[in-house]
């Protein structure tokens, strides 16, 4: 944990924010290499930190990036640097818990109107990543040019990342991996996720038509591409993952696939 880190580390995010008093690692999220709560003088800030030599380093640039385009749905970046072969990034702490994703959830409303705010962001300056282009491999058959766009999408919508604070309001945390396209596809990155969960695609489809006005504008050929990309790319993904992902990867891979059968038959 923090007495571990480098203490050229410690002491840079010191420097920033103050002594730590004591740190909790968190147990989400898989980028980042560390990631701790800490205490300090006046309250808590929350550190990622990955060594500039892992192969996910680049994704803590690339919140740094995008820091100032969300800051009014996901908590604010205080502070960043490197030191000592490690990348740094503190943030501002969220008292707040996983999203409940499964059918019926209270916690959706807030969801969907996080969800609303973040469609109609541009995607910032910061070079990022078109959708269509980052899902080129999946085959040349599929238009991927209909999923492209100048909205900001997030596109690892799941529960962890969506955290509920006490008031009842939605935060989207962990910004590793943004993307450029369609206003409608982040909306499409949680359909996926409220299948996953239990949600049939009938039912997962018609809240989101309900609820996220973008969604509902979105073409059904765009959205056709979307889901056969999605299943392809979750095949690959249970194809070539670690035994310790198998069971996670293949279920997602039914799911998908049963949103593509359901697309075929609409």
């Amino acid at each position: 944990m923090w007495s571990g880190l480098p203490k050229q580390l410690r002491s840079a995010v010191e420097a920033a924010c103050g002594p730590v008093l004591t740190a909790t690692e968190a147990t989400a999220g898989r980028t980042a290499w560390r990631r701790l709560s800490l205490e300090i003088p006046g309250g808590l800030v929350f550190l990622k930190a990955t060594p500039l030599s892992h192969r996910h380093c680049h994704t803590l640039d690339t919140e740094a990036r995008v820091a100032a385009a969300v800051r009014t749905l996901a908590p604010r970046l205080l502070y960043h640097g490197a030191a000592a072969d490690w990348r740094w990034l503190v943030f501002e702490h969220v008292q707040g818990r996983a999203a409940d994703l499964s059918p019926g959830a209270a916690d959706l409303g807030a969801v969907a109107r996080v969800l609303r705010h973040l469609a109609v962001l541009p995607a910032p300056d910061a070079a990022l990543l078109r959708v269509e282009d980052r899902w080129e491999y999946l085959g040349a058959d599929l238009d991927l040019g209909l999923l492209a766009g100048d909205r900001l999408v997030h596109t690892d919508l799941n529960a962890g990342n969506i955290l509920i604070r006490p008031d009842g309001t939605a935060v989207l945390v962990d910004w590793a991996w943004p993307g450029r396209g369609a206003g409608w596809l982040s909306a499409a990155f949680l359909l996926a996720q409220l299948i996953d969960a239990g949600t049939s695609p009938a039912d997962a489809e018609n809240w989101a038509w309900q609820v996220l006005p973008d969604w509902a504008a979105a073409p059904t050929d765009a959205v056709d591409t979307f889901v056969t990309a999605l299943t392809r790319r979750r095949a690959a993904q249970a194809a070539t993952c670690s035994p310790a992902r198998r069971t996670e990867r293949e279920g997602q891979l039914r799911t998908a696939t049963a949103w593509n059968r359901f697309r075929s038959r609409s």
